[in-house]
Parts: structure tokens; sequence; C-alpha cells
């Protein structure tokens, strides 16, 4: 007979589904088969749905599984760098993003790759980048089916094994993305967001009253017993200064060119309405992360030898709460590995469909053709995601460690391509080409850096030698080989010198 944490769990997890499931099809019933509604919501997301889309699509599983793990072995020193590259990313947000929304509004751009082939008239470059952003991305995708399969086990006591678990969120994230793309993706977001946001909130509040006796003596505790937990570089001496700062920049930035944020850039009503998304976005990414401080925390005090680090928030909360406390908190971590993986479902298929199908497909191929090829392959790609994190391969980390890495190889050429009369389209691949190939060189150990190297990271080793290669090519060649990259960087001008915050891009 099931237990009642088990039982508890299901219901409630289930009840969960059920909710967002109605408001996926809710998505669907107000969508249409067109190419820029499925994959763009039209371009007319609001300030609160494309505020909770964002900050839920930015939190994936690790947001609730992966930060205590990495607390649980290296200390508190995460938190400091996860505030910094948050903070970065809606920095980027507030700039960068409104104007892509422009440069999408007039041209007609959904994916990086539609704007960087436009910009540098370079189908090669924009077939490079779908590529790399496909690759990096697909995986991850996995790693939310496995936080998923990893709290369905956790809260069921294996009730539900890990590859039911998974399959579960995977059959609910398909049936939504498929209906409605990415409005269905964005309203479920919505629920998500402000389910996630008021669960760990509301958890931390009850961790640290009742089990921690009150956050001072929680905080002393730690400093007496776990102080290297609490203190940089941490117990195993990982964030060093060196660490620290590539982890903040490289973060910051290969967040803002993750296709699944990407897409949230074109999505928008108006410029507006992305910059108060990047101003309110950010606040509330941050205060996401202070409950989970001491949730993370109270695992390391108070459960040592955790055979499986990831699950120390779950595991803590149905150490120390109610059973249908805990399960009701737990079904955040649902929230946040289905908000990420839907949305990343639906980013790898629109990159797939609109940079390689449909420049493809024959010119009598009308749009609602490219939406239902679109559709049949999101169950597809999700059964493929599957069968990856079911295997759980040792590789997967490498993966989940190198998207966020090589995506960052983006932003150099964009901006450059955005600000930069000079930028060449041979620079723009040298670039991005070289910065891939370092990142990920050096991430799976195909090249090893002598001990006397300063310990950046992977991803910003190649972001130097991405910026060194772009700039040194480019300086060298001819910056009026492309005369689109006058006729972008002239209309961003004028549309800054008409307030371009109210302007339309079809003025």
């Amino acid at each position: 007979m099931p237990s009642l944490q088990a039982t508890v769990a299901l219901v409630t997890i289930g009840v969960y589904l059920v909710v967002v499931l109605a408001v996926g099809y809710r998505g669907w019933q107000v969508g249409t088969l067109e190419v820029d509604d499925w994959m763009a919501a039209g371009r007319d997301l609001g300030l609160v749905v494309l505020l909770f889309s964002y900050a839920a699509t930015y939190h994936s599983a690790f947001a609730f599984l992966g930060i205590g793990g990495y607390v649980y072995g290296n200390g508190i020193g995460i938190f400091g760098a996860a505030f910094l590259w948050i903070a970065l990313s809606g920095l980027l947000l507030w700039v960068l993003g409104s104007r892509v929304w422009l440069l999408g509004k007039k041209y007609g751009h959904i994916t990086p790759a539609d704007l960087l082939e436009d910009l540098y008239e370079s189908p090669l470059l924009g077939k490079l980048v779908s590529l790399t952003l496909v690759v990096v991305t697909f995986p991850y995708v996995a790693i939310q089916l496995i936080g998923s399969g990893l709290v369905f086990e956790t809260a069921t006591n294996g009730l539900v094994s890990f590859e039911v678990g998974a399959g579960v969120l995977l059959v609910v994230s398909v049936l939504y993305v498929w209906l409605g793309g990415l409005r269905a993706v964005a309203w479920t977001d919505t629920v998500q967001g402000v389910f996630l946001f008021a669960a760990m909130w509301v958890a931390g509040w009850v961790f640290v009253f009742s089990a921690a006796q009150g956050p001072a003596t929680f905080w002393t505790r730690l400093a007496e017993n776990f102080a290297a937990y609490v203190t940089l570089p941490g117990p195993t001496g990982l964030f060093t200064p060196a660490f620290y700062v590539s982890l903040w920049v490289t973060f910051g930035i290969g967040s803002t060119m993750l296709p699944h944020i990407y897409l949230r850039y074109v999505a928008a009503r108006s410029p507006r309405v992305l910059k108060w998304t990047a101003a309110f976005g950010t606040s509330y990414l941050i205060l996401f992360y202070v409950p989970t401080v001491f949730l993370a925390l109270g695992a390391v005090a108070t459960l040592p030898g955790l055979p499986t680090p990831d699950a120390a928030i779950p595991t803590v909360l149905f150490a120390v709460t109610p059973v249908w406390f805990a399960s009701i908190v737990v079904s955040g971590a649902v929230a946040a590995a289905m908000s990420t993986a839907d949305s990343q479902l639906h980013a790898v298929t629109t990159l797939v469909v609109r940079d390689w199908y449909a420049p493809l497909a024959d010119e009598s191929v009308d749009e609602e053709t490219v939406t239902r090829v679109a559709r049949l392959l999101v169950p597809v790609l999700g059964g493929l995601s599957y069968a990856v994190a079911v295997q759980q391969f040792a590789f997967i980390l490498d993966l989940a460690a190198v998207t966020l890495y090589n995506a960052a190889q983006v932003f150099p050429v964009l901006v450059g391509g955005l600000v930069w009369p000079r930028a060449t389209r041979a620079g723009a691949l040298a670039g991005f080409a070289g910065g891939v190939a370092v990142a990920s060189s050096l991430t799976f150990g195909a090249v090893t850096l002598p001990a006397s190297a300063p310990g950046f990271v992977p991803g910003f080793y190649g972001l130097c030698a991405n910026v060194a290669l772009f700039v040194g090519v480019s300086a060298v060649g001819s910056g009026s080989e492309q005369p689109s990259l006058g006729r972008v960087q002239g209309y961003l001008a004028a549309a800054v010198r008409r307030d371009w915050d109210r302007s339309s891009a079809d003025e």
C-alpha cells in the first residue's frame, strides 16, 4: 500500500499537472496556425505574461534541484555568482532585447540565425549558429526530464520510478507545446512562475522559523559547524576569483543568448514591455534565490551523507516539514523543470523548422504547413530527449555546462554587428567558430591548459578567443562588404533618435 507521503505527493502533483494542461489548452484555443503565432506568440505578449514566462523559463530544474546539490558539495558561493549573472542578464535584456525586437518586427526575424544571416548576409553563419544552438540546447531538455524524474522518485519514496516521472513531465509538456506553441508555453509559464515563487518563499519561511528556530540561530549554527560552506572559496576551494568572475560573465551573457530566452525578445508586444520585464524579471529571479539559500544550507546542516545531493532540497523538506506541505512545495520543482523543458522543446523545434526546413521547402508551402511540420516535430524531439534522459549518460553534465558556454559565443558577433560599422562576415565566422571550438575543447578535455593558467571557466576562454578573432579579422577586412550592416545600424540609430521606446518598427 502506498505510504502517506507517496499518496499526498501524487495527488498534489497530479492536480498541478491538470491545471497546467488546462491553461495550455486555453492557449491553443486563442492561437492560430500562422508561423508568427506558433513560434513567437503573434509578437503580442503583454507585461504580466512575458514577465513570468521569462522568469520561469530562465529558472530550470537547476533552480530547485541542481543548486541544492551544488551547495551541498561546494558551499554558498554559487548564490553570489547567480545574483551577479542574473543582474547582467537583466541589463542585457534591457539594452539588447529591445533592439532585437525592433529588427524582428521590421524584418520578420524570429530566431538568432534569422538576424545574423540578414545582418552579415551570410547563410553559412546563420546555419552555423542555428546548428550550434540546437546541438547544445537539445540535451538541456533531457536535463529537465532528469530533474522531474528525480522529484517523482524522491517525493513518492520510489513508488513512481525515475523513468515514469520523467515520462509524465514529457507527455504533459509535449501536449500543450504541440497544441499552442509559444502562446501556450507562455501562459503555462505564467502559472508556473507564480506558483514556483510562492512555493519557495513559503517553504523557506516555514523552514527557517520552525525547523531552524529562526535565521539568527540558523546562521550561528552554520558559522560554528560548517564555516567552510558559508565563506569563499568554499569547502572544495572551487570559488577562486578567476572562477567566480568568469562564471558570472559567461553565464550572464550565455543566458541572454539561449534560444528559448531569445524568443521572448521577439514575442513581446513592444520594447517598453521588454524593459519592464528586464526590471521586474531580474528582481523576481534574485528574490527567488533567497529562500533557496536557507533550504540548500539546511540540507548541509541536517542531512549529512546524502547519496543524491541533487535531491537535497526536496529531501530536507520531507524530513522537517509536514508531508502535505512538502508535497505542495515539491510540485514547484516540477514547475521549474517543466517551465524550462517546454520552452526549450519549443525553441529547438522552432530553430529546426525556421532555419532548416523552411528555407529548403518549396516556395508554394504556406504558413499553416510550416506550422504543422513544427507541431509534428515536437513529440519526435521530445521522445529523443527522453531517450537521452533515461540513459543518464555521464557526459550529459558536460553538455549542460557547454550549453551556456557556447550560447555565449553568439553575443560578440551579434552585438558587434549592431554597433560596429567595420564588422565583417569573415570576422563573425572566425570569431563564432573559434569561440565554440575553444569552449567545447576545454569543456570535454580535448585540450588542457597549463596549471599556471588562470582558473577561468572554459566558456570565458572561448569568449576571449571569439572577441580576438572577430575584431582582428574584421579590422583587416573591409566593412563595406555587407551593405546590410549599414542598413540595420542606420535603422537602429534612427529609431533611437525618434524615441525608439515608443516608435513603431514600420515607421
